[in-house]
């Protein structure tokens, strides 16, 4: 088996609303942002609760895909109905052959071809799939994860590593598992790519009932979305794109099981991989 990985791949997403924006749309969540009961039984005013801005941060996200080849052969054995009556036996390929019930077992080889492309966008912090790109119509940049700091922002490190991306993408049972001669197996991964998308993040306060929440709103669209815990904040140092993108042969050979496996990495420009 050879898998093939493209170079690694890091963007991110420039705000698309300002953080005024950003704090008038969650202004509008003050009286849900304590839960239903909260708003059934204290039903909270709008002054009661005090907001305060944690500012902007970027939360990771992966993208990869794969384009996976397998030409194999498996044994099987046919079925053939006979059309005469009182036929006893057949003779098929120089081979004489019972008739039983009417029909005769006939041993084939089929030769089969499996060509599959799979893509997966999988938030990073807590391992879910997406159903679908965040930003259909956002135009993300190139970024360098070792120098990436944006003045006053956070970066949230990702909990999910590229390997466990890979893992989730080809799943356990990737291979033709029917099989009883593999003649090619090949795994291209097109493209394993780390995201970080903004958010302008906000804490409201009721001082009366000494309760909080944390609202945070998605930069691009200005949904509100839910904010991480802030002890997932980290500071880009901990962004080593070596830790993230741990892709070597022997993780590899951890991650799909069936002994050594040839790895070659890909010299594709991103842009290419993107298109």
């Amino acid at each position: 088996m050879e898998i093939v990985i493209a170079e690694k791949g890091a963007f991110y997403f420039e705000p698309m609303i300002t953080p005024q924006e950003a704090r008038g749309r969650a202004s509008a969540h003050k009286a849900s942002a304590f839960g239903t009961l909260s708003r059934i039984f204290s039903r909270p005013k709008e002054d009661d609760i005090a907001i305060t801005d944690q500012g902007l941060w970027y939360l990771p996200l992966w993208h990869a895909k794969a384009h996976l080849r397998f030409l194999y052969d498996r044994n099987e054995s046919y079925q053939v109905p006979v059309r005469t009556p009182h036929v006893a036996a057949v003779t098929a390929g120089g081979e004489r052959r019972a008739v039983n019930a009417g029909t005769i077992d006939l041993p084939v080889v089929e030769h089969c071809e499996r060509d599959e492309q799979r893509e997966l966008w999988l938030d990073a912090l807590n391992n879910q799939p997406m159903n679908a790109p965040p930003y259909p119509h956002a135009r993300p940049a190139a970024v360098d994860l070792a120098e990436f700091a944006p003045e006053d922002a956070k970066i949230v490190a990702p909990a999910v590593r590229a390997s466990a991306v890979i893992r989730a993408l080809l799943g356990e049972d990737f291979r033709p598992a029917d099989a009883d001669e593999i003649r090619e197996e090949r795994v291209n991964v097109e493209c394993v790519d780390l995201y970080l998308r903004p958010t302008f993040n906000f804490k409201f306060d009721w001082g009366a009932k000494n309760k909080s929440a944390d609202v945070a709103i998605d930069a691009i669209t200005g949904e509100l979305q839910t904010q991480p815990s802030a002890a997932m904040a980290a500071v880009a140092k901990l962004l080593k794109p070596e830790t993230l993108f741990d892709l070597g042969a022997e993780t590899l050979n951890i991650i799909v099981p069936g002994g050594a496996i040839p790895l070659k990495v890909a010299k594709a420009l991103a842009e290419k991989r993107k298109a």
